[in-house]
């Protein structure tokens, strides 16, 4: 009798092979037979906890890893184990096993990078920093090692010039990597990284990532007409929860007209149960939790035979881009999540704009089409009233002069710093009011810096945590709110406005540098946009030392608010069904060009 075994290595081929392809449940039936026949394959273990993990299903992939790493897999599986275990929150099982590899081989680059990025995950940050050197010392301008450590320094505020890397280290090593596994959103926040090079940066990791995708055929079918229905929008996103996108979209995407839109929330990332996620729940005609692999996540997309797919992720935290990537929807579009280009067609057909956030002068900075609302791409909830809060319950001096920037800290720089800490020495009793940082060690290194600038570090004065409707309440006590830049204020500059604090800007030269610009322009108040960064230095100081002035300003900003389009979610969702429909038009008849409202 002849055996019709298939050897070992045959079936490993096979399921790698398939696996490759997507189709992992073909990849598993075929690893179930190796494993039958030879329990002992570490190698087939170890794809077997890949592909899980491919799936999302973290326990099963960390079981088999465990299996693999018992059989003598080496440093690379127990990296893999490290992955999955800390996806599952499991954090000293995690370290233990990336510290397992290192001891395996002390020259494993990828066990440093994950090491890092476990301790930083768990508030060890100077320890991560160290994690991250190491690696760069093995391997000198390796972009993910230079970007995760220069990321970090960034919200640590360590602007050390002794110490690197430097955001030129970035830069250098954005344009000579072949490959790029850095997600480029710190590009957004670095003076020295145009529109060109964020460009560059994204259509290197859109390749990198998805590139093998590039010849598949979508997944979606061909766009169907409308008529006798309605037209079917989608929303994925892992931030249907307390999120600043949750805070700034869902009323808006639950004004949708039900009649003649149909809306669908695919919601992925972790589990959570909170009051924004009922709310979302409650913005849709259906709400759907994905916990599958990209594939299987697309195709469950794609059955829906939506006309309009909108990522509300881009490059940002718990991204699936790779859901995009296979093309569920014949329209697909980034909007509000991330506030720049993905870098390639594949991954959208359209980012969300307008006019002044991205004039189409700045098309050639984008892999998408333009597609522009006809006020500002930012969605608001409505306005409404917040019970006022007093100066001395929020530690404020109430005869100060008080300053405000509610931005994450590695929107911060040294440029930045100079500029504010100039209007802090020209308006005498004056103090800067600034988010939480992550730890101490941002606070007593922008107090250091503030020092190092002649300003006393007690004028530095740092918000405490609170739930966000605390956060609004106090955020009137403020007198002015100071934009970021290069990387604008998003919903910390809507929330300042919404609460009757002006904002300062000026206009940079890329989406996420004309943000501010925007919101101010749709809410009528050009006044507070200065024309460049020194100007901007000085309507502070003038606003600062008159007390009339800033009077007239915020009496000015509170007769607007009560009407403002900015803040009238009916109004955005209306203008979003006719730039989907738009959108959905140019579909059916081949374009692929600018939409204008």
């Amino acid at each position: 009798m002849v055996s019709t075994t298939i050897p070992a290595s045959e079936l490993y081929a096979r399921a790698f092979a398939a696996f490759r392809q997507g189709q992992s449940q073909q990849a598993l039936g075929m690893l179930q037979l190796l494993l039958r026949q030879v329990p002992r394959h570490a190698d087939g273990w170890n794809l077997a906890g890949v592909i899980h993990s491919a799936r999302q299903e973290v326990a099963q992939a960390a079981a088999c890893y465990r299996r693999a790493v018992a059989l003598g897999a080496g440093a690379g599986t127990w990296v893999n184990l490290g992955l999955a275990e800390q996806r599952r929150l499991s954090h000293d099982e995690a370290e233990a096993a990336y510290r397992k590899a290192l001891r395996m081989d002390g020259t494993l680059v990828i066990a440093w990078q994950k090491l890092g990025g476990l301790l930083e995950e768990t508030g060890r940050r100077e320890e991560a920093l160290a994690a991250y050197r190491s690696a760069l010392a093995l391997e000198p301008g390796n972009l993910r090692s230079v970007g995760d450590a220069l990321l970090l320094r960034r919200y640590m505020a360590d602007w050390d010039p002794a110490s690197g890397p430097h955001p030129q280290d970035l830069l250098a090593a954005c344009a000579h990597a072949e490959r790029s596994d850095f997600a480029p959103l710190l590009l957004l926040a670095l003076p020295e990284a145009d529109a060109h090079v964020q460009r560059s940066a994204a259509a290197r990791f859109a390749a990198t990532q998805w590139g093998s995708l590039s010849t598949q055929p979508a997944l979606s079918a061909p766009p169907a007409p409308l008529p006798g229905r309605r037209l079917r929008v989608g929303y994925l996103s892992s931030d249907f929860r307390a999120h600043a996108v949750s805070f700034l979209a869902l009323d808006a995407i639950a004004a949708h007209d039900r009649e003649r839109c149909e809306v669908v929330l695919y919601a992925h990332g972790p589990p959570t149960d909170d009051a924004w996620r009922e709310r979302a729940r409650s913005a849709a005609d259906r709400f759907v939790e994905i916990e599958a692999d990209d594939r299987s996540a697309a195709q469950r997309i794609a059955a829906d035979r939506l006309d309009v797919l909108v990522d509300l992720n881009g490059y940002t935290s718990q991204s699936r881009m790779g859901i995009v990537a296979l093309r569920p929807a014949p329209v697909i579009a980034s909007w509000l999540g991330y506030i720049g280009t993905l870098g390639d067609a594949r991954l959208a057909d359209y980012v969300i704009g307008d006019a002044v956030a991205t004039p189409e002068a700045m098309a050639d900075g984008f892999s998408e089409a333009l597609a522009l609302l006809p006020h500002c791409f930012q969605p608001n909830a409505a306005h409404h009233p917040v019970p006022a809060m007093r100066r001395d319950m929020a530690g404020l001096p109430e005869d100060a002069v008080v300053f405000c920037s509610f931005n994450q800290a590695y929107k911060l720089h040294p440029s930045l710093w100079d500029d504010w800490c100039a209007i802090l020495a020209r308006v005498p009793g004056s103090l800067l009011w600034l988010a939480p940082p992550r730890d101490d060690i941002a606070r007593d290194n922008l107090r250091r810096e503030a020092a190092a600038r002649g300003i006393a570090p007690e004028r530095i004065v740092f918000a405490p945590q609170v739930p966000r409707e605390q956060h609004l309440a106090r955020l009137a006590l403020a007198d002015v709110a100071l934009d970021t830049w290069p990387y604008n204020s998003g919903t910390t500059a809507s929330d300042a406005l919404r609460m009757g604090v002006p904002l300062l800007t000026f206009p940079g030269t890329t989406f996420a540098g004309r943000m501010a610009t925007s919101l101010l322009t749709a809410l009528g108040l050009p006044g507070c946009i200065a024309a460049d960064r020194n100007s901007l230095v000085e309507l502070a100081v003038r606003l600062g030392n008159d007390a009339a002035a800033r009077g007239d300003l915020r009496a000015r900003l509170a007769t607007l608010l009560p009407a403002a389009r900015l803040f009238d979610p009916d109004a955005m969702a209306v203008d979003l069904e006719q730039l989907y429909r738009a959108m959905h038009a140019n579909a059916l008849a081949g374009r692929h060009a600018t939409i204008r409202l």
